[in-house]
């Protein structure tokens, strides 16, 4: 029983009102926070109860304090997450939580939490398809970091479904995890709840409803001690009542004795006395197991029949201490748990945790249930606990890696000094860190066991980890200088993993800028893998060795390369293979080739083939570079939202080597649209590695956008000096993957500014570039555009056009009709010219681009060319027109009844990237549901849905 709801009417209201929203099909997270007994419970009880008689659905779980090692603690109980579930979807996702262990894998391995919460997310949605659902989670403070992630994604991903996602809270403790959580839930606008202490009013209320009469002066007085904490309040009536000192008049109620212990625990601990011994000490073996206690559990550790449990507890459950909830026994109250376990000595509780844990472990009991007694009660040198510790370590870690780096953390600690498992241990840390994403943390335990003696057996593993966490953080100087002490030293490789650490070493080099050194690296590497004749490490050699191949523009021997990864991995199929991700480097290789159409598909398979193998490494960059495509070709309304769902997922992933690119996508649209705040915001987080003495890979196109920014406010100068520096570094390192940005910028800009030397050094270099890449049409068109600046020849500059007009890259189209127009003009050639300009001016229009329309439209005027006066761009930014080709298509999924991650597999996205695509169609429509975007598409008509 908890104690009833009494006051709390302006946080009633708001609830309510949060609620009717949910019913009309919004989505909506509510906080409620509050001390221990102020009423969360008895609050989120009053709601639920007006949700279910609202026709909403509840569902409800609750964290516990001795479970924070238990992975998706609460959502298991409030979601029926079991592989015994009547439900296949809930039992699908029962059997990947407790399935068998399966060992965490360098660089390519499956990463089953982001697939667990990717499951969750999709089953809540698809409830709220059927009806709206309250969904009650309380105690986070005690819950497990994969709950908090998968909480804290519902409440990003799922966008105008008719949730109801309620928390409750202490203020503390607080895990950095919660804090997280907390600061991104009122981001995202979810109302907080602080539940006071009742008024007095408030108080006389409570007391009424208790003993139905109200208090007199003196069990006033003596219910004013609580504070009101209703708790508090109603464990003194109840104690005082047990005790016979209440006297019920006929208009009040009164005490005897004003006497009373000073705290709640010890008002609960007087109670105690008046039990029977049987029955306290089995209430004090049931306390350490918990807040709410399986009744088979309990059988198993005091190995007595359950009938035999019941009976002995019957008082406890007679003084109110007591409660049960299915076929488990629950304690009051948090509290009064709370008061019994801790009445115990410490040394008395870390007992019998540690008994209670050898015979849940005996009993067959899930061992990350066992680990959380181990956690508060293995004292150091047990040896059986850190072997059980070690066990629950390897289930968790594909499911939930950061518990299982807890109880790796303990089991160190128990482990004696000097152990001969200690080295083994360590060992498994800095793998289980990996996996984790505490990158920087795996680095410094890799190195600690490194930089000691340590046992031979775990010398090459921790060396491998190592080698990933350095790449992860792209510390290429560590990284290369670890992996050639690798290679040198007497560590036994085998051929395979000289050539994983040779890729690795690769990607050192490459992405500090050694692109020749990465290639040879990279050569040794699928030496090394062929030699071995390990399908998967060929796979990655070949991979790895395309980037910096491409990097120095040999752009068809980068293809040729990611190809031959493809068919390896694919024909026959090869699941270690296939975690190599070979699409991704075939969806790159094809895009720099200007098989535009092509990298798309590949984009698309890359992504399709991180959900189902359930590795997560690529996403990041695939959903990245999948968006950068989009804006590559001009689609770029729809590239605004894949960046933005790509550089969210990057961010909670800790990738971060497509970020700078990608951040000067988006300044070079905001550019193209006059909205340099814009601009310069996109390009705040990445603008210092222009002036950084070892630039980040990609850094080029952040100075190819900041020049552009530089030249739209007419500081020509300041832009010239920026590509010049990049372009001499590019020079230095023989990189030429940029020269379509760099050159034909930087040789205008050195020709305004009456520096002709270094645009003909500059053209000379692209020309030479060019040779390396036949095939490849815009790479010609630069090639072409910059001598057609230098010489003025309006002929170059129109065969630069028709190079750069089909191959589908909007800016090298566009920018060479502009340049060419300006060659033209002064060879008098005024009607080609403003044929271009027109030409530029029109594909502006359409991509919105509305500040370098307005240029194009300038230079027509200036040519006597009236257009009249140009409005925006010609698609609303509002409104069903307003939507692009792929909003249509997610609204007709949408219309369909498709959850986010059904319309994510159909249409070769993530759901991240389909939740922000929703969240962008809402704001375009000004549509509260789902349900009224599905009957806007209805109004529409099916021709319009889908493009």
């Amino acid at each position: 029983m908890v104690e009833p709801l009494v006051g709390r009417e302006d946080e009633s209201r708001l609830a309510r009102r949060v609620m009717r929203d949910v019913e009309a099909g919004h989505t909506a997270t509510l906080l409620i926070e509050g001390e221990a007994g102020v009423g969360k419970t008895s609050f989120i009880r009053a709601l639920a109860d007006q949700a279910r008689a609202d026709g909403l659905r509840v569902l409800s779980g609750a964290a516990h304090p001795f479970e924070t090692t238990r992975p998706f603690g609460s959502l298991i109980s409030a979601l029926d997450l079991r592989r015994n579930s009547s439900d296949p979807r809930r039992a699908s996702i029962g059997e990947i939580l407790g399935g068998e262990a399966t060992p965490a894998s360098t660089t390519a391995g499956t990463d089953l939490r982001y697939r667990v919460i990717e499951e969750i997310v999709d089953l809540v949605e698809a409830e709220c398809s059927r009806a709206p659902v309250l969904l009650a989670l309380e105690d986070l403070h005690w819950a497990d970091t994969s709950t908090l992630l998968a909480v804290r994604t519902m409440a990003r991903e799922l966008v105008h479904v008719p949730l109801f996602l309620v928390a409750s809270l202490r203020p503390s403790p607080r895990s950095d995890e919660l804090t997280l959580l907390v600061d991104d839930l009122l981001e995202i606008g979810a109302p907080s709840i602080s539940l006071p202490p009742l008024s007095p009013s408030e108080v006389d209320a409570l007391v009424r409803a208790e003993l139905g009469l109200p208090a007199g002066p003196e069990l006033g007085a003596v219910v004013a001690k609580a504070g009101g904490n209703p708790l508090w309040v109603v464990e003194i009536l109840r104690s005082l009542s047990a005790d016979g000192r209440v006297q019920r008049g006929s208009e009040v109620a009164e005490i005897t004795s004003s006497e009373l212990p000073h705290s709640l625990r010890d008002l609960v601990v007087r109670r105690l006395r008046d039990l029977p011994q049987a029955t306290l000490d089995l209430l004090r073996v049931t306390s350490v197991l918990g807040d709410a206690v399986s009744i088979s559990d309990l059988a198993a550790v005091t190995r007595r029949p359950a009938a035999d449990l019941v009976a002995t507890l019957g008082e406890a459950f007679r003084a109110q201490l007591l409660g049960e909830k299915g076929t488990a026994v629950v304690f009051r109250h948090q509290l009064v748990h709370d008061a019994i376990y801790q009445s115990m000595p410490r040394p008395v509780r870390s007992a019998l945790h540690r008994d209670a844990a050898g015979a849940l472990a005996r009993a067959g009991s899930d061992l990350t249930h066992v680990a959380g007694h181990l956690v508060l009660g293995a004292s150091p040198g047990d040896l059986e606990a850190v072997r059980w510790l070690r066990a629950a370590a390897r289930q968790s870690a594909p499911r939930a890696p950061a518990e299982a780096v807890q109880l790796l953390r303990c089991a160190e600690r128990l482990l004696p000094d000097q152990h001969p498992d200690a080295d083994f241990l360590a060992a498994e840390l800095v793998e289980i860190l990996l996996l984790a994403g505490n990158v920087a943390e795996a680095t410094a335990q890799a190195n600690a066991v490194l930089d000691r003696p340590h046992r031979p057996e775990v010398d090459t593993p921790v060396r491998l980890w190592l080698l990933e966490s350095l790449s992860l953080q792209n510390l290429g100087p560590e990284l290369i200088d670890r992996a050639e002490a690798t290679l040198e030293g007497a560590h036994g490789l085998t051929d395979a993993q000289k050539s994983l650490v040779l890729a690795q070493a690769s990607y050192g080099r490459t992405f500090s800028g050694d692109f020749v050194g990465g290639e040879a690296t990279a050569q040794r590497a699928l030496d090394h893998a062929m030699q071995a004749g390990d399908v998967a490490m060929t796979v990655w050699s070949l991979g790895t060795l395309s980037v910096p191949i491409k990097t120095q523009g040999r752009y068809a021997e980068a293809l040729t390369l990611s190809r031959r990864a493809v068919e390896l991995a694919f024909e026959p199929p090869n699941d270690g293979a296939r975690l190599r991700h070979p699409y991704f480097f075939l969806a790159m290789a094809l895009s720099d080739a200007d098989l535009l159409d092509e990298a798309r598909v590949a984009f698309r398979r890359a992504v399709d083939e991180c959900s189902t193998l359930g590795s997560s490494w690529i996403l990041p960059d695939a959903l990245l570079l999948a968006a950068e495509l989009r804006f590559i070709v001009g689609e770029w309304d729809d590239a605004w939202s894949e960046l933005e769902a790509g550089l969210r997922v990057a961010h909670e992933r800790g990738h971060k080597i497509s970020k700078p690119q990608s951040r000067a996508c988006e300044a070079i649209m905001a550019i193209a649209r006059g909205d340099h705040r814009a601009a310069e915001a996109a390009l705040a987080t990445v603008q210092a590695q222009l002036v950084s003495d070892v630039p980040e890979y990609g850094v080029e196109m952040v100075a190819f956008a900041t020049s552009l920014l530089a030249d739209a406010e007419g500081q020509a100068t300041k832009a010239y000096q920026l590509l010049l520096r990049f372009w001499q570094l590019d020079e230095q390192r023989e990189c030429r993957y940029h020269h379509r940005y760099l050159a034909p910028q930087l040789v205008r800009l050195s020709l305004l500014l009456d520096q002709d030397d270094v645009a003909r050094t500059v053209t000379e270099a692209v020309e030479a570039g060019a040779k390396l890449a036949p095939a490849v049409p815009t790479v010609q068109s630069a090639g072409l555009r910059c001598r057609g600046l230098v010489e003025r020849d309006p002929d170059r500059m129109i065969r630069a056009v028709e190079l750069a007009r089909p191959s589908g890259r909007l800016i090298d189209h566009l920018f060479a009709c502009e340049d060419a127009a300006g060659v033209l003009v002064a060879a008098n050639r005024t009607d080609e010219a403003t044929a271009l300009w027109s030409e530029a001016l029109e594909r502006y229009e359409e991509v919105g681009a509305d500040a370098w329309a307005m240029r194009a439209l300038a230079m027509l005027r200036r040519h006597g060319v009236k257009r009249g006066t140009r409005g925006p761009r010609q698609r609303p930014s509002a409104g069903w027109d307003g939507l692009t080709p792929t909003e249509h298509a997610v609204s007709g999924l949408v219309a369909e009844g498709l959850t986010n991650r059904e319309i994510a597999r159909r249409l070769h996205i993530s759901p991240h990237t389909v939740n922000t695509h929703l969240r962008h169609i809402f704001q375009k429509l000004s549509v509260p549901s789902r349900a009224a975007l599905a009957a806007e598409v209805a109004r529409h008509g099916p021709d319009h849905a889908i493009e």
